[in-house]
């Protein structure tokens, strides 16, 4: 990865509070971002680590400059912040799609004779859709994008739809569930998908295993020149 001079990796779960005492968040454990910024820190001499709400064991990397978010909103401005000609950026993180609409100053109570509660919701802005206006807007030059795609069913479908509407160069997907290999620290298998048509399987295997095959694939690819 001669040609690029930063890697820029988001990770872990993001949080939307509700009221100060609860909050919408996933169950992410950032710990492939974590082991992707460790590897990442072997191939470029700048790495910088965007983490939401990280276990801590999985909050600071070696060789990697951390910048800490907590909401969606917060990890879009930091990756626009940091987004420039010559960077990769792998978007590894699982950020809340949606938000309350309004969040309480005060706890919500539990109130007698009522058996529900109705929050609304509203669309989290679409961090990769900003990072593409950003590039459009200010003519940014050989950036490579790289997602993730976390899904419970039609992986295929799923991901190659996400890899074509994001305009990313490649994107990771994997299965994740109660029952599935994803979140946390179990063992995971991916497949990675080219804007170009190519496919990669990898796992099942440790996240640290994975993320090392993730990032030497990519490097031989663009040894090759495919990208």
């Amino acid at each position: 990865m001669d040609k690029y001079s930063k890697i820029i990796i988001s990770s872990g779960p993001t949080r939307e509070w509700i009221d100060p005492v609860r909050f919408i968040s996933n169950a992410s454990s950032g710990k492939m971002g974590f082991c992707l910024a460790n590897e990442a820190s072997k191939l470029v001499n700048e790495v910088v680590y965007i983490r939401g709400l990280t276990d801590p064991k999985y909050s600071e990397p070696k060789g990697a400059r951390i910048v800490s978010v907590e909401t969606t909103e917060e990890m879009k401005d930091a990756v626009l912040n940091e987004i420039s000609s010559s960077a990769i950026l792998i978007m590894a993180a699982a950020p809340a799609d949606f938000r309350p609409k309004n969040s309480n100053e005060s706890k919500i109570k539990k109130e007698e004779g009522t058996d529900t509660l109705v929050l609304e919701l509203v669309k989290n802005p679409d961090i990769l859709a900003s990072v593409h206006e950003k590039i459009q807007a200010n003519s940014l030059s050989n950036i490579l994008r790289i997602g993730f795609s976390a899904e419970t069913h039609f992986l295929d479908e799923n991901a190659l739809g996400k890899l074509k509407r994001k305009n990313l160069d490649f994107i990771v997907g994997n299965y994740v569930g109660k029952d599935s290999k994803g979140f946390g620290d179990l063992d995971t298998s991916v497949i990675v998908y080219g804007k170009e048509g190519s496919r990669k399987e990898l796992g099942p295997a440790s996240k640290e295993t994975i993320a090392k095959e993730i990032l030497e694939y990519l490097n031989i690819r663009s040894k090759e020149g495919t990208f």
